[in-house]
């Protein structure tokens, strides 16, 4: 039976252990057609992120080793998918800016941005065909989908569920950049805010009130945090093709030159006014010291068992 959170009927660890699995087997299934589609590709990181936060969770039953065995398994799995999710991204946030700024979006240089950015997706579409990505990343799934089932994490419950969880939350708390941050930090805080927002969603049933505040909150800043880091990379391109625009005739170089630079300012407006965003969104979520968050989980987590 599919399993996305623990349950009572089940030790803390070995449920997480379920929740794993079920993801792992989610990230399979997405594969096993002969060329996964750009929604695919999506939920096959979403799947394996949120089986490494299990894995997270997990972490003080499995050990050191045992952790970081499977942990490079799994991003090096998602990793074989970052070319085909980047290219598909890029060309829709640029189609989001030039919507905010019809006036932008019917330059001649922007349109031709466009097509480049969907020359970049086909090509990559097409290399994921190959059976030097495909394949290797089949196998690799499966091998990690059958080595869940025997993750060696016992019969527990807060004594290592809580220390996974102060780990994670920690993490997230120390990666919160301050104002004018590059995109850099905030793109690796984002990485730890998803760790804890997944991590809330699987243990929700302990109180599923104020976890699911702070799983939308947590997912509010994620997804700011996203939408920042897109810009940041489409701004990237822009600057790329600012400078192989510099081999042509002086007159189209200007012109191309003001309606990118055009671009480039309003990309960087909205990433700005993104940041500043997650940031307050952050200090919210994150305000709480890692071990009393925890121990007031702890608590939670304690009554709920009771209960059962």
């Amino acid at each position: 039976m599919a399993q996305k959170s623990i349950s009572s009927d089940h030790s803390g660890t070995r449920a997480l252990r379920r929740v794993a699995h079920h993801y792992l087997r989610r990230a399979q299934r997405c594969l096993a057609v002969r060329v996964p589609s750009d929604s695919a590709v999506h939920d096959v990181r979403k799947a394996l992120k949120k089986s490494r936060t299990a894995l997270r969770l997990l972490r003080p039953a499995l050990g050191p080793r045992g952790y970081r065995h499977e942990n490079a398994a799994l991003r090096d799995a998602a990793h074989a998918l970052n070319a085909a999710r980047d290219t598909s991204v890029l060309v829709g946030t640029l189609e989001s800016v030039r919507c905010s700024d019809r006036s932008l979006g019917d330059r001649p240089a922007v349109a031709e941005l466009a097509r480049e950015l969907h020359g970049a997706q086909s090509a990559a579409r097409q290399r994921l065909q190959t059976h030097q990505i495909l394949d290797p990343l089949r196998r690799s799934t499966h091998r990690s989908e059958r080595r869940s089932r025997r993750w060696p994490v016992g019969r527990h419950g807060w004594s290592v569920i809580g220390p996974g969880l102060r780990r994670i939350y920690r993490a997230g708390r120390r990666a919160m950049p301050g104002v004018g941050a590059a995109d850099s930090a905030l793109h690796e805080w984002r990485k730890q805010v998803k760790y804890l927002r997944y991590a809330l969603q699987m243990l929700a049933p302990i109180r599923p009130g104020p976890l699911g505040g702070l799983v939308r909150r947590a997912r509010a800043l994620s997804d700011r945090l996203g939408e920042a880091h897109d810009l940041a990379v489409l701004a990237q391109q822009v600057q790329q093709v600012q400078q192989v625009q510099q081999v042509k005739r002086v007159q189209q170089v200007r012109a191309n030159g003001t309606d990118l630079q055009q671009l480039l300012e309003l990309i960087e407006r909205q990433r700005a006014r993104l940041a500043l965003q997650a940031l307050a969104l952050g200090a919210t979520l994150y305000r709480r010291r890692p071990r009393a968050f925890a121990r007031r989980l702890g608590r939670a987590w304690r009554q709920w068992r009771k209960a059962a």
